[in-house]
C-alpha cells in the first residue's frame, strides 16, 4: 500500500477528486453448502418430478444424495449475502460519500458446478476447497469487487475501506481467519490487493492511518475442525494449523456469535469468541438449525444411543437378549413428549432389532438393538435466526435491506411470537421461552443432529459414528491467542 507511481490519476488530480469510502460485506458459507449448487439440485429435482422421478442427464442425480452440496437448501449465509446493499455508484450518507457491494464464498468442501471434496475438504477442512483456500478466493473477489470502483466512479478515489464479515460452521472459521489476514495489515494477504498502481486509492490511503477498518464480524455457530498430520487428523482438538481464529479485543466495531444450544456431536467442537466478545447468544438449535441448509421437511430416522449387540444361539428370542433388554433400558430415560409431535401421526419412539445368522458357525446369531426416533422436522427454526442475526447486525449499522417474506422463509404462525421473543433474548432485553414453546421447538423444528446412526450403513458392522454425541457435552475452545499468530 506504500507503492506510488499510479497509472490512475497525477498527485493533484488524487487531491482534488472526491472520496469515497467502500463497504464490503463478506460472506462465507457453512461446510457442504453452496448456494450454487442448491439451486442446481433444486432445479434438478423440480425436473425429475416433472419427468416421473426420471433424471435427466445432467444431473447426474446429484440431488438425490442427501449429504450433497446439491441437496441443501441455500443456509442464512447466503440469504444474508443477497441482502447486503449493492450500490456502486457513490452516494452521499450522513457520514461522507459510500459505494456498497457483496461477496459469497462457497462452503468448505464444494465446488460450484461441480464435485464436493468429502474427505480433505468436507472431512478435514483442508485442501483446495478447505478454510484457509475459501479465505484466499474471498480476498480474490474483493479484488474484483474493488477493481469495478473507478469504472463505476469517475473522478473518485477510495478514501477507505470498511469490512462486515459473516460466516457459518467452517465458513466462521474462515470469516475469523479473513479478519486477521485485515488485522496483518502489510504483512497480511489483503495488503497485494490494496496497491495505488492499481486502484484509485486516496494519497491519506494507509493501514498506519486506519483506512482498512472491520466492522461487524458475525458469525453462526464457529466450528473449525481443521484436522492435520501433527494430530492425526483429529477435528475434535484446539489445533488449527494455519487457520487464525483468534479475534483480539477491539479488532471490530462488534462480533455477534449465534450458538447451538442443542449441538452435541463430538465432532463439532465450538470455537467461543468468549471472553473477549460477550455477544455471544445460546439459542436453541442443532448447528444447521442455527445457521440453515436443511430441507423444508425432512423425515429424521435415527439412533440415539449406540447400537447395543448380542451374540447369541439361534433359538434365543431376540426380545430375550441382553441388547434388547439394554435398549428398552435407554429407551426408558427418554420422554416421548420431548421428541413426537402430536400431529404427526407417522412419528415413533422405540427399539428396533436386527438380526444375522453366522454363516461360519452353525447355530449362533447375532442380535443388534437400538432406540430409534422416527419423525417429521421441519427447517423454519433457521429463518427465526437469519432474522436475529439479521436485526442484530442492522443494529449495529450492516447495510442489510429488510427481510421480505417469501414462500421459502416466512414463518409459520406458531412461531412468529417465540421469534419476537428469540430476538429480545439477543439483544439482551429479555425473551424467556416457556415450557410449551420449548417442547414445539423440540418436537418439529429441533433437529437430532448427534445420533448413533452408522456412517456404513450396516446396522450390524460396529463403525463409523461420525456424528456420535460428545460423551460430556459440547467441548467449547475460547478466544485465545495462537502461537505464532497474526504471521
Amino acid at each position: 500500500m506504500t507503492k506510488k507511481n499510479s497509472t490512475h490519476a497525477s498527485a493533484d488530480s488524487r487531491t482534488d477528486a472526491q472520496e469515497v469510502t467502500v463497504r464490503l460485506g463478506v460472506f462465507f458459507d457453512g461446510t457442504g453448502n453452496n448456494r450454487v449448487n442448491s439451486q442446481i439440485g433444486a432445479d434438478c429435482q423440480a425436473m425429475s418430478e416433472v419427468n416421473g422421478g426420471m433424471h435427466i442427464k445432467e444431473c447426474g442425480g446429484r440431488h438425490t444424495d442427501p449429504g450433497s452440496s446439491y441437496s441443501n437448501s441455500p443456509t442464512n449465509i447466503a440469504r444474508l449475502a443477497g441482502l447486503y446493499r449493492q450500490q456502486r455508484k457513490a452516494i452521499v450518507n450522513p457520514d461522507g460519500m459510500y459505494v456498497y457491494g457483496a461477496v459469497y464464498v462457497s462452503g468448505v468442501g464444494t465446488t460450484s458446478g461441480g464435485r464436493d471434496s468429502r474427505v480433505s475438504g468436507q472431512g478435514f477442512g483442508r485442501g483446495t476447497t478447505g478454510v484457509v483456500a475459501k479465505v484466499s478466493r474471498g480476498i480474490k473477489k474483493l479484488a474484483d469487487e474493488l477493481h469495478m470502483f473507478e469504472s463505476d466512479n469517475p473522478g473518485c478515489v477510495i478514501g477507505a475501506l470498511e469490512l462486515d464479515v459473516f460466516g457459518f460452521s467452517r465458513g466462521a472459521a474462515s470469516a475469523r481467519h479473513l479478519a486477521n489476514e485485515v488485522l496483518k495489515k502489510s504483512r497480511g494477504a489483503l495488503d497485494p490487493v490494496l496497491d495505488p498502481r492499481k486502484l484509485p486509492l486516496s494519497d491519506s490511503f494507509s493501514w498506519a492511518s486506519g483506512s482498512v477498518r472491520l466492522k461487524v464480524i458475525g458469525l453462526f455457530d464457529t466450528v473449525a475442525a481443521v484436522g492435520g498430520i501433527s494430530d492425526l487428523g483429529s477435528v475434535r482438538d484446539g489445533v488449527n494449523k494455519r487457520v487464525n481464529l483468534f479475534l483480539p479485543p477491539g479488532c471490530a466495531q462488534q462480533v455477534l456469535h449465534l450458538v447451538a444450544g442443542d449441538e452435541h456431536r463430538r465432532n463439532f467442537v465450538l470455537n467461543s469468541v468468549k471472553p473477549d466478545w460477550p455477544r455471544e447468544i445460546v439459542l436453541p438449535g442443532s448447528h444447521s438449525d442455527i445457521g440453515g441448509g436443511y430441507q423444508p421437511q425432512e423425515v429424521e430416522k435415527v439412533s440415539l444411543f449406540r447400537p447395543r449387540r448380542s451374540l447369541v444361539s439361534v433359538s434365543t428370542p431376540y426380545d430375550a437378549t441382553e441388547a434388547w433388554l439394554q435398549a428398552h433400558a435407554e429407551l426408558s430415560t427418554l420422554d416421548p413428549k420431548r421428541l413426537l409431535d402430536p400431529t404427526d401421526d407417522s412419528a415413533s419412539l422405540g427399539v428396533e432389532c436386527f438380526e444375522r445368522f453366522a454363516t461360519s458357525s452353525r447355530g449362533v446369531k447375532t442380535v443388534v438393538a437400538t432406540v430409534t426416533l422416527e419423525r417429521r422436522v421441519y427447517n423454519h427454526l433457521a429463518h427465526v435466526y437469519l432474522r436475529v442475526m439479521h436485526t442484530l447486525a442492522t443494529d449495529e449499522g450492516v447495510p442489510f435491506l429488510p427481510i421480505r417474506d417469501s414462500a421459502e422463509i416466512t414463518l409459520p404462525p406458531e412461531l412468529r411470537p417465540i421469534a419476537a421473543k428469540l430476538i429480545s433474548h439477543a439483544k439482551g432485553e429479555g425473551g424467556v421461552l416457556n415450557d410449551a414453546e420449548l417442547s414445539l421447538l423440540h418436537q418439529r423444528y429441533i433437529h437430532r443432529s448427534a445420533h448413533w446412526n452408522n456412517a456404513r450403513r450396516d446396522a450390524l458392522v460396529d463403525g463409523l459414528f461420525v456424528h456420535a454425541p460428545a460423551q460430556n457435552g459440547r467441548q467449547t475452545f475460547f478466544n485465545v491467542g495462537q502461537p505464532g499468530y497474526p504471521q
